[in-house]
């Protein structure tokens, strides 16, 4: 059990995970989604996955997606960078990028249950803060077992998302997102993105320098 515990948080030092061992996904104080918000970040969720590095892994490799259940907050995400740590304003229209930070603001504590309306083009799976916790041995405990390595063998890691942080008009949007995997994955990232003719579209990804 330590070796498992000391394995664990040393890949999520290495990879930047989204949210600390020990289940903190399963809060039970993560609400709803808010139905004015569902339609949007559920559509700009699925314009994201599987997202790097999983998009370059062939279809062997990437046969379905595991995403978290719950969404992260601040106190979950590692390191915690608000999104003005990572990205700066449109310089053609700044004000909807303030809004949506407005929001973060005002929200970044909260979490939010998640529950199937991803349209993705392939199978994918919401697990729990348990489940997410025995993917992670699976890909990383030298001693996993066979059966437990079987049962995530064909996730090639798990998405953590952010709430979707909006701009006064839901036109512009402000989400974060982390691929975990037991190697090849990058440190979360902020993306931010606008709508345009009733399509949500990306943005940025990190681009302020020295972020």
């Amino acid at each position: 059990m330590i070796q498992r515990i000391l394995i664990l948080a040393a890949a999520a030092l290495v990879f930047g995970t989204a949210a600390p061992v020990g289940g903190v996904l399963a809060d039970p104080s993560a609400i709803p989604m808010p139905d004015d918000r569902a339609t949007d970040s559920y559509a700009i969720y699925s314009l994201l996955m599987p997202g790097a590095p999983f998009d370059s892994m062939g279809s062997l490799q990437n046969q379905s997606w595991a995403i978290a259940d719950t969404t992260v907050s601040i106190s979950d995400m590692n390191p915690a960078i608000p999104p003005e740590g990572q990205l700066q304003p449109p310089e053609d229209h700044p004000r909807r990028f303030i809004e949506a930070a407005r929001d973060f603001e005002t929200r970044k504590y909260q979490r939010i249950r998640l529950t199937d309306q991803f349209r993705l083009s392939q199978p994918y799976k919401l697990l729990n803060g348990s489940q997410v916790d025995e993917l992670r041995q699976a890909k990383t405990a030298v001693d996993a077992g066979s059966g437990l390595q079987a049962k995530y063998a064909a996730y090639p890691g798990v998405t953590f998302f952010s709430e979707v942080y909006f701009s006064a008009n839901h036109n512009a949007a402000l989400v974060y997102m982390n691929n975990w995997c037991a190697s090849l994955c990058q440190q979360g990232q902020w993306i931010y993105l606008e709508k345009h003719s009733g399509n949500w579209v990306k943005r940025s990804g990190i681009y302020k320098p020295g972020a």
